[in-house]
Protein backbone atom coordinates (compact mmCIF):
# COMPACT_ATOMS: atom_id res chain seq x y z
CA UNK A 1 0.00 0.00 0.00
CA UNK A 2 1.13 3.50 -0.71
CA UNK A 3 2.26 5.56 2.25
CA UNK A 4 2.51 2.55 4.53
CA UNK A 5 5.70 2.26 6.53
CA UNK A 6 6.76 -1.01 8.06
CA UNK A 7 9.17 -1.42 10.94
CA UNK A 8 11.34 -4.39 10.00
CA UNK A 9 13.77 -3.84 12.86
CA UNK A 10 11.97 -6.35 15.07
CA UNK A 11 11.80 -8.86 12.23
CA UNK A 12 15.51 -8.85 11.46
CA UNK A 13 17.18 -7.88 14.75
CA UNK A 14 16.16 -10.32 17.44
CA UNK A 15 17.37 -10.63 21.01
CA UNK A 16 20.37 -12.80 20.18
CA UNK A 17 21.56 -10.34 17.55
CA UNK A 18 21.23 -7.44 20.00
CA UNK A 19 23.27 -9.31 22.62
CA UNK A 20 25.97 -10.21 20.11
CA UNK A 21 26.14 -6.64 18.79
CA UNK A 22 26.48 -5.24 22.32
CA UNK A 23 29.34 -7.66 23.01
CA UNK A 24 31.00 -6.71 19.70
CA UNK A 25 30.64 -3.01 20.51
CA UNK A 26 32.21 -3.55 23.94
CA UNK A 27 35.12 -5.42 22.39
CA UNK A 28 35.47 -2.64 19.81
CA UNK A 29 35.48 -0.06 22.64
CA UNK A 30 38.17 -1.89 24.63
CA UNK A 31 40.42 -2.35 21.61
CA UNK A 32 40.13 1.27 20.53
CA UNK A 33 40.58 2.53 24.09
CA UNK A 34 43.92 0.74 24.23
CA UNK A 35 44.92 1.98 20.77
CA UNK A 36 43.86 5.60 21.32
CA UNK A 37 45.34 5.87 24.82
CA UNK A 38 48.81 6.00 23.31
CA UNK A 39 47.90 9.17 21.39
CA UNK A 40 46.66 11.13 24.42
CA UNK A 41 49.18 13.69 25.69
CA UNK A 42 48.80 13.12 29.45
CA UNK A 43 51.26 12.74 32.31
CA UNK A 44 49.78 9.54 33.76
CA UNK A 45 48.50 6.34 32.20
CA UNK A 46 45.20 6.74 34.07
CA UNK A 47 44.31 9.95 32.20
CA UNK A 48 45.49 8.49 28.93
CA UNK A 49 43.02 5.63 29.32
CA UNK A 50 40.23 7.92 30.54
CA UNK A 51 40.43 10.22 27.53
CA UNK A 52 41.14 7.35 25.16
CA UNK A 53 38.03 5.62 26.51
CA UNK A 54 35.87 8.71 26.02
CA UNK A 55 37.07 9.02 22.46
CA UNK A 56 36.53 5.32 21.78
CA UNK A 57 33.01 5.54 23.25
CA UNK A 58 31.70 7.63 20.38
CA UNK A 59 33.43 5.36 17.87
CA UNK A 60 31.87 2.28 19.50
CA UNK A 61 28.44 3.93 19.33
CA UNK A 62 28.84 4.56 15.61
CA UNK A 63 30.00 0.96 15.18
CA UNK A 64 26.91 -0.31 17.04
CA UNK A 65 24.54 1.72 14.86
CA UNK A 66 26.40 0.73 11.67
CA UNK A 67 26.13 -2.98 12.53
CA UNK A 68 22.38 -2.65 13.00
CA UNK A 69 21.95 -0.67 9.79
CA UNK A 70 23.99 -3.25 7.88
CA UNK A 71 21.91 -6.11 9.29
CA UNK A 72 18.67 -4.37 8.31
CA UNK A 73 19.91 -3.82 4.75
CA UNK A 74 20.97 -7.46 4.45
CA UNK A 75 17.58 -8.59 5.75
CA UNK A 76 15.72 -6.38 3.31
CA UNK A 77 17.82 -7.64 0.41
CA UNK A 78 17.12 -11.25 1.37
CA UNK A 79 13.42 -10.48 1.60
CA UNK A 80 13.42 -8.75 -1.81
CA UNK A 81 15.00 -11.79 -3.49
CA UNK A 82 12.28 -14.14 -2.30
Amino acid sequence: MEGETTDHYRDYCGGVFKAVSVVLALVFWVVFTVILAGFVPAQTAFWQYVWGGFTALSMAGVFFVAVHMFWLVVGEQRRARL
